[in-house]
C-alpha cells in the first residue's frame, strides 16, 4: 500500500469510499455530497486529497485537506471497510500531518460524530484534543478536535 495524490480518474473511488461509512452510520448530508462531486474546489484552494492505494491499484482509503489559512481541516477520513485494521488510516492520517506541517499550518482541526468511535479514538492517538463545538457546516458533526502543531 502506498500514500498518493488524488487525480480525477478516482472520483468514484473517494465517494465510494465516503458513502460506505456516511450511509452506514447515517449520518449523509448534501453537503458531503457536493465535496465528493467536486473534489477539485478543495484543490483549487491549496487543499490537498491523499490517497491510500492497494498494489493492485484499488483505492482503499482518503482523507482530504481543506486549507484555512493557518489551519487545515481534516475532512471526509475514511478507509473501505474491507481494508479496516491494516494501519491504512493511520499511513494516511500521518502524511496529512505531514503536508499540514511541511505548509507550516499551525493547526490541524476536524469535525466528526459520535458514532465514529474508532475514528475519534485514532485521533486521539494522534494528538488531536476534544474542543468546544465550533462552527460547521455538517449539521450531524458533535464531535470538534483539533491538533496543534507547533507541538509535534
Amino acid at each position: 500500500m502506498k500514500i498518493i495524490e488524488y487525480e480525477t480518474q478516482y472520483q468514484d473511488a473517494i465517494l465510494e469510499i465516503s458513502l460506505e461509512w456516511l450511509n452506514k452510520y447515517d449520518i449523509l448530508e448534501e453537503v458531503d455530497i457536493e465535496m465528493l462531486k467536486y473534489p477539485e474546489r478543495i484543490l483549487e484552494k491549496d487543499g490537498h486529497i491523499f490517497l491510500a492505494q492497494e498494489e493492485d491499484g484499488e483505492i482503499s482509503g482518503m482523507v482530504m485537506l481543506e486549507n484555512h489559512g493557518e489551519s487545515c481541516e481534516v475532512l471526509k477520513f475514511g478507509v473501505r471497510e474491507i481494508y479496516q485494521g491494516r494501519g491504512i488510516g493511520r499511513k494516511l492520517m500521518r502524511e496529512a500531518i505531514h503536508a499540514a506541517k511541511a505548509e507550516g499550518k499551525k493547526k490541524l482541526t476536524l469535525c466528526s460524530n459520535h458514532q465514529l468511535s474508532s475514528a475519534l479514538h485514532l485521533y486521539q492517538e494522534m494528538g488531536f484534543c476534544y474542543v468546544d463545538r465550533v462552527s460547521s457546516c455538517f449539521v450531524m458533526s458533535d464531535v470538534f478536535m483539533e491538533m496543534d502543531l507547533g507541538l509535534k
